[in-house]
């Protein structure tokens, strides 16, 4: 299954209302390149994306077809921490090349690469306040994120 996007419900980066996350003043070294990367969904192309992301997020769908694996620290308190985990997210998705959508909440969503969300993954997962579902464009992954900092990966079975 593919997740397809209408790409005339793509709104202004400025319009979106995380974009303070990748400013200078929160993220200077994200480049004008990156975030051009970062595609923001409309809020009605947001719901309608949600309405298979929701599919995704419950156990009982995934554990026929996924493998799970076990709940991982996902800290965002020191640089270490966070590289480790960027590690961490880098090895489980190596074997795939899709674009991600990356979903807060019904009305939050983004389009963009693994590559840009696993380098400024916490960005993307604030500790306290973000609980984040990722899931590859054609549904051969979906990662959760826990505003306790923790993460599960879900892997489609061979």
């Amino acid at each position: 299954m593919k997740l397809e996007l209408n790409t005339k419900e793509i709104i202004p980066f400025e319009y979106f209302e995380l974009s303070w996350r990748w400013n200078d003043a929160h993220n200077p070294d994200i480049t004008i390149n990156e975030k051009e990367q970062i595609k923001v969904l409309s809020s009605e192309e947001a719901k309608r994306m949600n309405k298979a992301i929701d599919y995704f997020e419950s156990e009982f769908n995934l554990i026929p077809a996924f493998d799970p694996t076990d709940w991982m620290v996902a800290s965002s308190e020191s640089n270490a921490h966070i590289e480790r985990f960027r590690m961490e997210l880098q090895q489980l998705m190596q074997e795939f090349n899709e674009n991600i959508f990356i979903s807060w909440n019904r009305s939050t969503v983004v389009y963009t690469t693994k590559e840009i969300f696993i380098k400024f993954w916490d960005d993307f997962c604030y500790p306290s306040s973000d609980d984040v579902t990722v899931i590859s464009e054609l549904t051969n992954w979906v990662f959760f994120y826990n505003h306790i900092e923790v993460g599960r990966f879900w892997k489609r079975k061979k």
